[in-house]
């Protein structure tokens, strides 16, 4: 065993950020088919604070969020030593091009077209997840 596998935490934490309660419960149980730990959070500023408490692997952030938008936060994130490197796949219900080079811009790791499928989600989440080591059976 290496020695990054023995301080790995068998589950991967994954945290989504988004205001619509019925997304934040299907991104969730997408999460427990990989078999991932999810925290949700709804509110913009709550996701900066838990960002940096509880350190997730991923943190999945809609862009079209009340009060701060996923950009705001994305930007924020980045900016701060405890978070910069968590990996944020940030989620867009447009396609809009301006908004998805502004998150890259802004270091986002990549971004998923809501509403998505289960397939759709897995083929994002699973790489940012293998950035940190973790690896998932394949699917047949």
């Amino acid at each position: 065993m290496s020695l990054l596998n023995f301080f790995k935490p068998s589950q991967p934490l994954v945290m989504v950020v988004d205001d619509n309660p019925m997304l934040l419960e299907m991104y969730e149980v997408f999460l427990e088919f990989l078999n991932c730990k999810c925290i949700k959070v709804s509110d913009s500023r709550e996701a900066l604070a838990a960002a940096e408490t509880h350190k997730p692997h991923l943190i999945l952030m809609d862009i079209a969020m009340p009060e701060l938008t996923g950009l705001q936060v994305l930007e924020m994130l980045k900016l701060k030593s405890a978070t910069k490197n968590i990996p944020v796949l940030m989620i867009t219900g447009e396609h809009s091009t301006g908004d998805i080079e502004t998150a890259f811009r802004l270091g986002a790791a990549d971004y998923l077209v809501k509403p998505a499928d289960r397939v759709h989600f897995e083929q994002k989440v699973k790489p940012l997840l293998a950035l940190s080591g973790y690896s998932f059976p394949e699917t047949k």
